[in-house]
Parts: C-alpha cells; structure tokens; sequence
C-alpha cells in the first residue's frame, strides 16, 4: 500500500489522529492534569501553612498535577510560606474587598462575571478537587505515604545561611530550634493549655548548650521574653514576622525542633525537619514518622493523673474537653524541664545522622503516586507517641481496665 494512502482502502484520506485529552481521568496524562484549587482562608500561622502542605501533598499524589492557591494577602508571613512551597503553580493573593466569588469556577460559556485571564486560560475555572481549610486538618496529613516538603528557594539559600552564621551560629555545627507559645503577638490572649513557664526553655536552651554541644535558635516574635545571652543561641523572636524566610531557613536547617503546641512547629514538620511538640491539648499536631508528641497531663482535684490511654479513649485532647474539665476541679499540667530534656534527649539519639546544619531530609523515592485521592481522610498519627512516667506528675493514676494499645 501506497505510504500516503490511508488504512481504510485505496484512495481515501488519511484519517488525523485525535487525542482526547479527557478520555482518561485527569492526572495521568499531561495533557489533561489535575486541577487543585486551594482555598487558604487561614490566618494564623501554622493553620496557613497546613493548608498549602496538605494541598501539595494531594498534587503529589498525582503524575501529571497543577495547584493554585487564594489566599487573602493580611499577615506579612504568607508570602514567605508561599514562596517555601514549591509545588504552587500559581497564587492569588486578595487584598482588602477584592475577592474571587464562586462564579470564577463556571466552566461553560458565557459565564455571568467577567472572569480574568490569568484565571481562566490556566484552567482554574474547572478544577477537579477545591481543598477548604477543614479538609487540610493535622489528622488528615498522615493518610498520605509522605507529605508534601516545603523548602526554601535556591536562590535565597546563600544569603540566608551568611545572616544566620552572622547571629552567632556556627555552620560546622548542629543546632536546635525551640519555640513556645507566650501571648502578646497580635493580641492573642493567653492560654493556660498551651502556653508554658519561659524560664523551663530558657533553662532548657542552657542545657543544651552547655550539656549536650549544641546550638539554639530561637523563634518567635517581638513580645517573647528575653533570654541571656550566651555563646552558640541565636534569637529570632526581636524580628518576628518581619523577617518570616530567616526564620523559616532556621527551621530547614536544623537538627531537630523542640517546640510547644503552636504554629511554628507544625511548619517544622512540613519541612520535614524532625519536630518534638509538646504541651499538646489537641490530639493531632506534627505528622511525619520521624517527628514526636506528646500531650499534656490531666490530674484530678485529689492530684491522681489519668492516663494517656484513658483520656484517648474518652477523647479528651481537644480544646473544649479540657476547657471544660478545668473548670470542674481538674488541673491541666504542661511539660516540666525534665520532660523537655529528656524529649530533647531523644530527639538528639534519633538524628546522629545530623553533624552540622541539615542538608539531607527523609524522602520515600521509590512510591508510586496512586492518580486518586479518598476523601473524607482517614486520621492516621505517623508520628511517634512519647511518655516519660519516671518524669509524670500526680499521685497515683486513673486507668482503664479493658486492653488499649497507645500509638
């Protein structure tokens, strides 16, 4: 047969091949990729962040994925955090009444609003999935193999290391972050669950220093208690949010993290730096394998501490449950110093394969991205449960008598 001739008989045009680019679900074809949009209402810092890990991680989840990201542009860090999410293909930062109303995700023709270019021809008029910040709670992480990574742009790396290595850190060696919670920053009030004794993680950061070799970077903001100065810590509180990229590259860099129950511990954990929470009220915080919790004690008005295992099953870590217990004579204690060394401790045992400032993460290569995604999530806990009874307060203890395995 004549090369020119077509397959249907002597004579006929060849016929051109057609490709459909919907014939196959999206996400396994470049020509036709998942289309996530993610909505990050969030404000504060560590509930913005688990918005972008959770809606990368679902893009990573996909061979062929595109990811935007609304967001309302009101607190100075969310740029940075967008900048330190990698797998954004696209950002629209709202500003004061500026808005995107619902009817930019019309898909056929003659839609009712004008809808703008950079939204449209990208394709963000009909996505397949739109992430709301409920779907991107802590539990949910650990459904994924691994979770997204954040990391900090190349091209800022340089600097960034020079200014931290001018606050007094010494780049041949290893370091820690800490952070705990202390009211003051934008008016947050004061938490008795969750903000912990300064002078605990001043000590702390002395001990480290001094005891096991180490060096202190300390985050936070403005309002924090000031600790002394000393030989190998470094504080990045005084510049706060005004400086969020140094703050964050501390976070990429460094051994492991101790940090109480708040927002820059779960950015940690994004990272995939090692994080220890502590003084945790709620169930769910840090997500990956190589990360530690532990929750704070509930001991009844006659000073008797129920356990660990009881309060999971009666399902006492969350904000209301303890709220309520304190105000009917139960006493909620945070994380003594010798918890928060003996935490520490472990931390520094689990990452002997950390000399110096991190330059390796924990990354699974070898998986398979599924092309699907279950919703609603299955709440798994990845990370690791961590007790200390030779450290625990109370005398004597409330248990349960039928079998519970804690994980």
């Amino acid at each position: 047969m004549d090369a020119k001739q077509g397959s249907l008989g002597t004579g006929t045009t060849r016929i051109p091949p057609f490709k459909d680019r919907f014939e196959f679900p999206a996400g396994r074809r470049p020509e036709n990729p998942f289309r996530i949009v993610a909505l990050a209402l969030d404000r504060t810092f560590g509930d913005f962040a688990a918005v972008l890990c959770y809606a990368a991680s679902v893009k990573q989840e996909f061979d062929h994925a595109r990811l935007a990201v609304y967001f309302r542009d009101d607190r100075p860090y969310k740029q940075s955090l967008i900048e330190a999410c990698p797998q954004i293909d696209a950002a629209f930062a709202m500003l004061k009444d500026d808005t995107r109303p619902l009817d930019f995700l019309d898909r056929a023709g003659e839609p009712p609003l004008a809808i703008p270019r950079e939204w449209r021809e990208p394709g963000w008029t009909n996505p397949n999935l739109v992430i709301t910040p409920t779907m991107a709670q802590y539990g949910n992480m650990g459904d994924f193999e691994q979770t997204a990574r954040f990391a900090i742009p190349a091209e800022r790396q340089a600097d960034l290391g020079a200014r931290l290595a001018a606050s007094g850190i010494d780049p041949h060696r290893w370091f820690s972050v800490i952070h705990f919670r202390e009211p003051g920053y934008r008016n947050r009030p004061a938490s008795a669950l969750r903000d912990p004794d300064p002078r605990d993680f001043a000590a702390l950061c002395r001990w480290i220093i001094e005891d096991l070799g180490g060096q202190v970077v300390r985050l936070g903001h403005p309002g924090m208690t000031l600790f002394p100065e000393m030989p190998g810590y470094a504080d990045l509180a005084p510049v706060g949010e005004a400086d969020t990229m140094l703050q964050l590259f501390a976070l990429s860099r460094a051994r492991f993290m101790i940090a109480s129950n708040s927002g820059p511990g779960v950015v940690c954990s994004a990272f995939g730096t090692p994080t220890a929470m502590c003084n945790n009220p709620v169930r769910y915080s840090v997500w990956n394998p190589q990360d530690a919790r532990m929750y704070c004690h509930i001991l009844t008005a006659d000073g008797r501490r129920l356990t660990h295992r009881l309060a999971r099953q009666r399902e006492m870590y969350f904000t209301g449950a303890l709220t309520y217990l304190s105000e009917h004579g139960y006493k909620i204690v945070l994380q003594s110093l010798d918890e928060l060394k003996a935490l520490t401790k472990l931390m520094l045992e689990q990452t002997t394969d950390t000399l110096g400032w991190r330059s390796h993460w924990y990354e699974v290569t070898d998986r398979i991205r599924p092309n699907r995604l279950t919703l609603p999530a299955e709440k798994i806990e990845q990370s690791r449960f961590v007790f200390f009874p030779e450290f625990a307060p109370g005398k004597g203890i409330v248990d349960i008598s039928v079998p519970y395995s804690e994980s």
